[in-house]
């Protein structure tokens, strides 16, 4: 599971991969993006105090050795889905989308319900209600983006030399854990990881009457 590797101070070079436009329609569709290499390229200004105390390489990460993973789009205006298989599912990136696990059919499934900003664009209604009553029974989800507060991005981002765009991801683990993944973008395709909170699900119907009413 890769959330270990994604503590304060670990440094990424990544492509990450370009949204899915189409439709707005509340679809339920496949994701199509590659998934690209996340390679680990070493460690930043501030850093876990984890991380000084032990060698990266006590947690498996190795240099310019890639963390292995599995994309799932986001794709705004529809629902995104990838089947969990042998790695992790990484998404993003979040500013108030959910991200559910469902089983249908005997798949175990992740998908990003590709809510757009602002927060009344009308498409948003359609992809969340079309969503809600779709999803099976025992579906369950979390809002990745209200794992962190303001103040916590900020202070994070102040210790930093030279400025860097902090960007929210969303990590479902094979065991179907969900994880909020605060990122740092350094330049074009440098990344520098924040930190990763395990967040807890929110039930079946907890959640649907969160998609289903008036914003």
């Amino acid at each position: 599971m890769i959330e270990k590797y994604l503590k304060l101070g670990v440094r990424y070079r990544w492509d990450k991969p370009q949204n899915v436009d189409g439709p707005r329609d509340g679809k339920i569709v496949d994701s199509v993006r590659t998934t690209a290499a996340l390679t680990y390229i070493g460690l930043g200004e501030i850093v876990d105090p984890v991380l000084k105390a032990v060698h990266v390489s006590a947690l498996g990460l190795q240099m310019r050795v890639p963390v292995q993973h599995r994309w799932l789009d986001y794709a705004p205006g529809r629902t995104a889905r990838v089947p969990i298989g042998s790695y992790d599912v990484l998404t993003g990136f979040m500013s108030g989308c959910i991200i559910a696990r469902w089983t249908d059919h005997g798949v175990n499934y992740v998908g990003h319900v590709g809510t757009i900003e602002p927060k009344e664009n009308p498409a948003n209604r359609v992809v969340k209600r079309a969503f809600a009553f779709a999803m099976p029974s025992g579906t369950v989800g979390f809002n990745p983006a209200l794992a962190w507060t303001f103040g916590e991005i900020a202070q994070l981002a102040q210790q930093f030399r030279a400025p860097k765009v902090p960007q929210i991801c969303a990590l479902v683990t094979t065991p179907g854990e969900f994880y909020s993944v605060l990122m740092f973008i350094d330049g074009a395709n440098e990344w520098y990881c924040g930190g990763a909170k395990l967040v807890q699900p929110i039930a079946h119907d907890t959640l649907k009457m969160f998609m289903v009413r008036e914003d």
